[in-house]
């Protein structure tokens, strides 16, 4: 009798692994993987952002979203995915703003040709899709923009980037210390620098002397312009500092 049960048992077991163990193929657009689709789904957000002639500045540059491709290759339950979510849908992102949950839907509903997940002996199935998009802000701001925020006469991306490098004093100091420090600081009218909010940081002195290069920076910036007249204009510094000691 115990014979049986154990054999019932291990033949329970390879029945369960194996169930557990195949999974279906991700579904296909337009017969290429889900990469290709989230480019075409950014593209799609360009034009849409273009021909509403939508506020750069009023778009979120990061998006988390979902929705489920069905085992007749038909789409549906588009939602987005934030902190407020629940369950398997919660992600630690803040909600994106109307324009952008409007433009992304619009074209969504634009691109379709979805074939569905599928098993190795051809069933098809219902499958969830979760993505994480960037969506090019910084890109149509300039786009909108003519006179964008300068540093030294250049795209700050690139020539503030390298000031910093060579300006924050990461030395022994900082031997055991790592990791990433964003700092969200404004440029006004005047030229002026004032720090607005410190996002993240591994160490303290380490952000002070990153606040210490940033405030040093002040009289090198060239303020966004609208309509000829500078404006008050936000610029966040991202470095993640590793150190050979680290």
């Amino acid at each position: 009798m115990k014979n049986k049960l154990l054999l019932a048992f291990v033949a329970l077991l390879f029945s369960w692994t194996s169930f557990a163990q195949e999974q279906p193929a991700e579904p296909r657009f337009n017969g290429a993987d889900v990469q290709y689709f989230m480019r075409r789904l950014v593209g799609e957000f360009g034009k849409v952002v273009e021909e509403r002639q939508i506020a750069a500045g009023t778009l979120s540059p990061r998006v988390a979203v979902a929705f489920e491709v069905h085992a007749d290759g038909s789409v549906g339950e588009w939602r987005f995915r934030d902190r407020n979510s629940e369950g398997r849908d919660r992600y630690d992102i803040d909600p994106a703003s109307e324009t952008t949950r409007e433009a992304l839907t619009e074209a969504f509903s634009r691109l379709d040709g979805w074939s569905p997940a599928t098993y190795a002996d051809g069933r098809t199935t219902d499958y969830t899709l979760r993505l994480v998009l960037r969506l090019p802000v910084e890109k149509y701001l300039r786009a909108q923009e003519p006179d964008p925020l300068l540093f030294l006469g250049k795209d700050p991306r690139e020539s503030f980037t390298e000031w910093m490098h060579e300006r924050v004093r990461y030395d022994a100091r900082y031997a055991k210390v790592g990791g990433v420090v964003r700092v969200k600081f404004y440029i006004e009218p005047t030229g002026r620098v004032v720090i607005g909010e410190v996002l993240q940081s591994p160490d303290e002195q380490l952000t002070k002397e990153v606040l210490r290069a940033i405030r040093a920076s002040k009289g090198k910036w060239t303020p966004r312009k609208v309509d000829g007249v500078p404006q008050r204009t936000a610029y966040e510094f991202r470095c993640n500092y590793v150190n050979d000691g680290y």
